[in-house]
């Protein structure tokens, strides 16, 4: 009898958060609302839950093909990624080899870390923009072409242009510092071009 009550709740949590999930996904499918508060609505249920944007992306399109038949699935096992578990490994083994680093070599650790951060982001902003050229482009009653070589031109180039700049850097010979300095330059110079006309 007790694990009936101790269900009771869980279960009604679940029809709860369900039922929030399906409103989201109708807001932003099927709402009248601007772009701008979609995504502020979105970005509020992921960080609640401590979701990624664009895994809820992902929902959004099988709740479309869908429709109520499809379950919001928020099986964390879904996305666990190809490298999640060495990952962990690894992280876990530079947490306890920072304490070893000698101070000198402190410098040339922060530049690493800095170029990481703003090539991972860079790399997001290249997929986002792929992403968004897709959907920019197949948003018609119809679809354009089956071809989608487009798209996989277009993330050709762009990482063929991203990796092609860091080459150059390495090149130079310069250290660590510099692949920063120079990457981040012409990551502002990428800014200021405004690759993607939103």
């Amino acid at each position: 009898m007790n694990s009936r009550k101790n269900g009771k709740p869980e279960v009604s949590q679940e029809l709860v958060e369900a039922a929030q999930f399906l409103q989201l996904l109708e807001v932003i499918l099927e709402g009248e609302t601007d772009g701008s508060q979609k995504r502020r609505k979105l970005v509020q249920y992921c960080e609640g839950r401590g979701i990624e944007e664009s895994r809820m992306w992902t929902e959004a399109a099988v709740y479309k093909l869908y429709g109520f038949a499809g379950e919001p699935s928020h099986d964390p096992e879904r996305y666990v990624g190809f490298f999640d578990h060495s990952r962990q490994k690894l992280r876990t083994r530079i947490v306890e080899l920072i304490g070893k680093l000698p101070k000198e070599t402190l410098p040339d650790f922060t530049a690493l870390l800095d170029f990481r951060r703003q090539f991972l982001q860079r790399i997001e902003y290249v997929s986002d923009l792929l992403v968004y050229f897709f959907l920019e482009r197949e948003k018609g009653l119809w679809r354009e072409s089956q071809d989608t070589r487009v798209y996989t031109t277009f993330l050709d180039h762009k990482l063929f242009r991203e990796f092609n700049v860091i080459n150059e850097i390495v090149a130079g010979g310069d250290g660590l510092e510099q692949l920063h300095t120079r990457y981040r330059d012409w990551l502002l110079d990428q800014a200021l071009d405004e690759e993607a006309p939103v």
